[in-house]
């Protein structure tokens, strides 16, 4: 990775967006619906898909890792489901990508955005994938770029590394003119898990500092609940989710963490009347369809459970969420007018990151 030594260029939401360069703009609106909420399908796992097949696996009496064409075929049929739902479908490079392209399994109309980054476990500093890179990504067609952080903002060093690569990424993104939306990710410290009571105590503060550390360096942030749906209160969730809004320079969609359907749909009402623009969501929605041995029953989960899981997600996206125009105070008119007549001409500059585009 080549770290840049030159600063990030920061700007008000409303210029940030109302400059926003043609390629990131028709990105964001390929990922939102017509009233600019995202409600976006996330199929780019590979650790949890490879779990969840090994288990099925061992319910069939067998024991053996899942191939190519056993990941491959599940994000295929998952794709083709539920994209029809979704304004967009995350996927990864690996697995599911050009396959789905190439397949016809990704629903027409529905955004294509591609994972960046390698499968890595948590606290381990990213890499992008070997052998790819946003250009690749804007190449096949993405409609954008998604990057996940690992982020513990107490290890001072992984922290400046993971910003030095997030950094890296936006210009990347900005040079060849894609939209990038970042995940970030809380991740227990050696000798925790997820349930210490040490790490859900800093966890919301992590997840607020990353939220303010990698805003001015995307354009779309991919966030976690800042609290415990299971022990907090209504009133102490809800403000924690607004502090989030305010500290977020950028439009913000909730990640599902792979929580249980019935918590996630709380925790998507709350985030969506916060402020939250949208979702994006996978575990929580087809989870269970790993659950199902017979292949007929699978197919089943997906046309009825997993049907009505994307429309109950959408219905409250629909009623609550902040569309990233009302978040940024932008019209169409407004962009518009930033449309000077001769701005293939004299290159374009690159949503604040100081890059040129090549117009």
């Amino acid at each position: 990775m080549v770290v840049t030594e030159e600063k990030i260029k920061v700007v008000s939401p409303r210029e940030f967006f109302l400059n926003l360069t043609p390629g990131k703009l028709i990105g964001l609106r390929n990922v939102s619906d017509s009233n600019g909420r995202l409600k976006v399908l996330a199929l780019d796992q590979s650790n949890s898909f490879k779990k969840f097949l090994r288990a099925l696996y061992e319910k069939e009496g067998k024991k053996r890792e899942p191939t190519y064409q056993d990941i491959m075929g599940a994000k295929l049929e998952i794709t083709e489901a539920l994209s029809p739902f979704s304004t967009a479908v995350l996927l990864d490079v690996n697995y599911g990508a050009r396959q789905s392209i190439n397949a016809g399994s990704l629903a027409h109309g529905s955004g294509l955005i591609v994972r960046l980054e390698a499968s890595k476990d948590p606290g381990t500093k990213s890499e992008v994938e070997p052998g790819w890179s946003v250009r690749q990504i804007k190449k096949m067609g993405g409609t954008a770029v998604k990057l996940l952080v690992y982020m513990d903002v107490e290890d001072k060093k992984t922290t400046e590394f993971q910003m030095d690569f997030a950094k890296q990424v936006y210009k990347d993104c900005a040079r060849e003119d894609i939209l990038l939306m970042t995940e970030e990710l809380s991740y227990p410290k050696s000798g925790e898990d997820k349930n210490s009571p040490a790490y859900q105590a800093r966890r919301p503060n992590n997840i607020l500092a990353s939220c303010e550390l990698l805003g001015p360096v995307t354009d779309i942030l991919k966030l976690e609940y800042p609290a415990n749906i299971r022990t907090d209160d209504e009133k102490t969730q809800m403000k924690a989710l607004e502090t989030l809004t305010a500290k977020a320079i950028r439009p913000w969609v909730l990640l599902s963490a792979g929580e249980k359907f019935d918590l996630f749909l709380k925790q998507v009402e709350f985030a969506m009347k916060a402020g939250a623009s949208g979702i994006m969501a996978g575990r929580a929605i087809f989870q269970e369809y790993f659950d199902y041995v017979d292949l007929n029953d699978r197919k089943k989960f997906l046309k009825t459970i997993g049907i009505d899981r994307m429309k109950k997600l959408n219905e409250i996206v629909d009623k609550y969420a902040t569309p990233w125009q009302k978040k940024t105070g932008i019209t169409a008119a407004d962009h518009l007018k930033a449309v000077e007549t001769d701005w293939y001409s004299k290159g374009a500059t690159a949503s604040g990151a100081d890059v040129k585009g090549e117009y």
